[in-house]
């Protein structure tokens, strides 16, 4: 489309149209997409890692300790206690506090 060669300043007609503009463009546009469908990849399998070292502490009996500690850093942080489960879904990389915790309750009720 001429009109947005023309809006970055290509306007000269004597010059051949930039194809590398028009690849930026079309990239751009099919990456963003892809790009919010691997961070919200990325995100999930980041939760998981963060449940998976919270299962090994509760294997090392020290669960308590990392509660205690997890709960220091988020009062420290000023975090939301509990922030509306699709967000943050979506957005924290790591999972709440109260899922965290009660996730370490629970695995520590059937360990012991």
């Amino acid at each position: 489309s001429n009109e947005l060669y023309r809006a970055f300043g290509f306007d000269d007609p004597s010059r051949p149209t930039p194809t590398i503009i028009a690849l930026l463009l079309f990239f751009q546009t099919i990456w963003a997409p892809v790009d919010k469908i691997l961070s919200f990849v990325l995100t999930v399998f980041s939760r998981q890692c963060e449940f998976a070292a919270d299962r090994f502490s509760v294997e090392l009996k020290m669960s308590k300790k990392l509660q205690s500690g997890l709960c220091k850093i988020h009062l420290e942080n000023l975090g939301a206690m509990c922030p509306d489960p699709w967000y943050s879904m979506y957005h924290y990389s790591h999972p709440p506090l109260v899922e965290r915790l009660s996730a370490m309750m629970i695995l520590d009720k059937k360990i012991n």
